[in-house]
């Protein structure tokens, strides 16, 4: 099929107000530049190699399709389907992908240095290797993701669901993961320098032993984590919820505990200062450091002497002011 036979088939279809049907068809190595392909259905098609530069693709089903070593220099993808599409090793720096569904499909080693996928979907999506070095991911949805060894320094992450995901060995140096979901992840091996995780949920995940370097776990559900054993020095957990925590010998020297609430965390053996845990908004029913329950400060009793002074001294004032009020001027005899 021709690049003339292509479009002839698309304008048809337009014509008779049809969805252009290029489904299933071997597409591979075809110039395809600057074609509207606005909601065809490519579905299944082998595009290995192809020349998408310029094209339209809005909200075009691509599921299945194989885009891999495609050109796509400026392409417009915003609303594709690319559901269990094949785009390993594709090349796309600064694309526009946002609202676009990749669930299933596979994109390792694939370069996408500063792109948008704002609102897209990646459910069960290989991502393995991938380069997403400041890409634009919020509200994006990575449930069950690979993303292991990916690149994500200074991508921004923020309100987006990782739950399920895995992130090992990759590289969230000063990512933004602000109000993210990521329960049940896998985190092991990761580079977390200058991380951002304000407000993020990471609720019942084991973190057991685990290196978190300086990141801001400022406002983050973390309650029922594991962290015995951890390394959370110079952490900021300003506001963090570590309700029913394991801190079982975890080292939190330096770290920032305003307001935090412990209650009922287990801080046995932990490297804490009284100092730091006097900050903390809760440690009601928590194990401290040495083992022994949480035991709230008493106030000393108020001397009673000078209680009673106090009272003394304003009633004294009260019969001054009386006398005071009732004394007769100078020479006013009756």
């Amino acid at each position: 099929m021709e690049r003339e036979d292509i479009i002839q088939i698309v304008k048809s279809a337009r014509l008779a107000g049809e969805v252009p049907d290029l489904s299933n068809k071997d597409l591979s190595g075809q110039d395809l530049r600057r074609i509207d392909l606005r909601g065809a259905n490519l579905s299944g098609t082998d595009l290995r190699g192809a020349n998408l530069s310029g094209a339209n693709l809005l909200r075009a089903n691509l599921s299945g399709a194989d885009l891999t070593h495609i050109d796509a220099f400026k392409t417009r993808w915003q609303g594709a389907n690319l559901d269990g599409a094949n785009l390993t090793g594709v090349s796309m720096i600064g694309s526009k992908m946002e609202a676009v569904s990749f669930n299933e499909a596979n994109l390792s080693e694939a370069n996408f240095y500063e792109t948008s996928f704002r609102w897209s979907k990646f459910k069960g999506a290989k991502l393995k290797g991938v380069n997403l070095d400041e890409a634009d991911l919020n509200e994006a949805d990575l449930e069950q993701a690979d993303l292991s060894n990916t690149i994500l320094r200074q991508a921004n992450l923020t309100r987006a669901n990782l739950n399920g995901a895995n992130l090992k060995g990759s590289d969230l140096t000063q990512a933004i993961l602000d109000g993210a979901v990521l329960t049940n992840i896998t985190l092991a091996e990761v580079k977390l320098k200058g991380t951002s995780f304000d407000g993020a949920d990471l609720s019942k995940n084991d973190f057991s032993g685990f290196n978190f370097g300086q990141v801001n776990f400022s406002d983050a559900n973390l309650t029922e984590v594991n962290l015995q054993g951890a390394n959370l020095k110079k952490i900021i957990l300003v506001r963090a919820d570590l309700s029913q925590a394991n801190l079982r010998e975890a080292d939190l020297e330096g770290a920032d505990l305003s307001q935090a609430n412990l209650s009922q965390a287990d801080l046995t053996a932990a490297k804490v200062t009284e100092v730091q845990l006097a900050a903390a908004r809760k440690l009601e029913k928590a194990t401290m450091p040495d083992g022994k329950p949480y035991k709230p400060l008493s106030l000393p009793p108020q001397p009673a002497g000078k209680k009673e002074k106090r009272r003394a001294t304003a009633s004294g004032l009260a019969a001054s002011l009386s006398r005071i009020k009732n004394r007769k001027p100078n020479g006013d005899d009756d």
